[in-house]
């Protein structure tokens, strides 16, 4: 694990009192749920073997830090409902004393929702780094982000959300997946697409990408919002991947560039209707 007592835990959570003598220690009380933060962590971002070379001595000590803090947020959080309560002979009671006084419901929601944002602007983080790692760019988690244009929980913000990010970035991701697919075998090219993706989640993108995928991606954004094809832009699009063939050659060679390509018609007098 990353985090393995105490000490190590408080680096990461501020404004916690101490424990007193004969106290459980707050490490003890939130284990279980560090444990499940790390391995849903392992799971749906960084895979295992990314997470144990960290907790490794040659791990780098700046990633591992966001590890750990992305960890605490979501074990912390999901830790909240069950801390200020404890079990007593006549059942449950909220921890409280003579000095403190119990948080209301509405300061723990929100610091229950400051929480769900902290990690997920932490998990934005993780995956920045990521993308740069070629072996994690080949594991599930990888292949997971480089399935669309948007390897991050920025679709989630471009959609208009701003709280539960990672939610809401998984919910769009199945309909980003639908909609590059249609643009894909009707206008790009399910090749062009293979490589804008690889070349948007290893922040590759060359110049005469760029243009075109950042078009993308509003394109599809909007589609996301319910409005209509900007079959404009789209058009245009296309005609510049026609125009460069250097620059784009998967498209020349593909499936979806023959839906682009006049049959040509060629008048002999053999010919039905024969024009003059």
């Amino acid at each position: 694990m990353l985090i393995n007592n105490d000490e190590q835990l408080r680096q990461y959570l501020p404004n916690v009192l101490a424990t007193c003598e004969g106290e459980i220690s707050l490490f003890d009380k939130l284990q279980f749920h560090l444990n499940n933060a790390e391995q849903w962590l392992a799971e749906n971002i960084t895979g295992r073997d990314f997470i144990s070379t960290c907790a490794g001595a040659e791990g780098d000590e700046t990633t591992r830090a966001l590890l750990c803090q992305t960890i605490v947020a979501h074990a912390f959080r999901a830790a909240l409902p069950s801390l200020d309560l404890v079990l007593t002979s006549t059942g449950f009671g909220i921890v409280s004393n003579g000095n403190i006084a119990p948080a209301s419901a509405e300061r723990v929601a929100r610091l229950s929702e400051s929480l769900l944002l902290l990690r997920d602007n932490l998990i934005d983080q993780l995956l920045f780094q990521l993308c740069q790692n070629a072996s994690w760019c080949e594991t599930p988690q990888g292949h997971y982000f480089s399935a669309t244009l948007f390897p991050s929980l920025e679709l989630s913000r471009l959609a208009g959300h701003t709280s539960d990010l990672w939610e809401h970035y998984r919910t769009l991701r199945q309909q980003v997946l639908s909609v590059e697919y249609e643009l894909a075998t009707k206008y790009i090219s399910e090749a062009l697409y293979a490589r804008f993706r690889q070349h948007v989640l290893r922040q590759s993108l060359t110049a005469s990408e760029l243009p075109i995928v950042v078009n993308l991606k509003n394109i599809e954004i909007e589609l996301l919002a319910g409005k209509p094809l900007n079959y404009v832009l789209l058009t245009s699009l296309v005609n510049d991947i026609r125009s460069n063939p250097d620059d784009f050659p998967e498209w020349q060679s593909s499936p979806t560039a023959q839906l682009f390509c006049r049959p040509s018609f060629q008048n002999t007098k053999e010919s039905h209707g024969y024009w003059f």
